[in-house]
């Protein structure tokens, strides 16, 4: 039930509750920022085999109402989330 971004620059600005956003496919150097103006928490997933952060491979990242993050892809397995906004 997780949309897939295609886009460097996305605003959810609906989300269903537990649902989600999948980041594209990472490449090193590959940065994506969310925006969440949506009433309810996203959660962030990776393509299929990679991790963000120290999570297990696979596993999603909240991201709350009004909250932004920048994921930037250090490799085609790993993405790291950067520069989070909460107001």
């Amino acid at each position: 039930d997780a949309t897939i971004l295609t886009k460097a620059f996305n605003v959810v600005s609906t989300v269903a509750s537990g649902a989600g956003v999948v980041l594209p496919t990472a490449d090193a150097g590959m940065r994506v920022t969310i925006v969440n103006t949506s009433a309810n928490t996203v959660i962030v997933y990776p393509a299929t085999g990679v991790a963000i952060n120290s999570l297990a491979t696979n596993a999603g990242v909240s991201l709350p109402t009004v909250g932004r993050l920048d994921y930037i892809a250090t490799s085609t397995t790993q993405w790291y989330a950067m520069g989070a906004i909460y107001v």
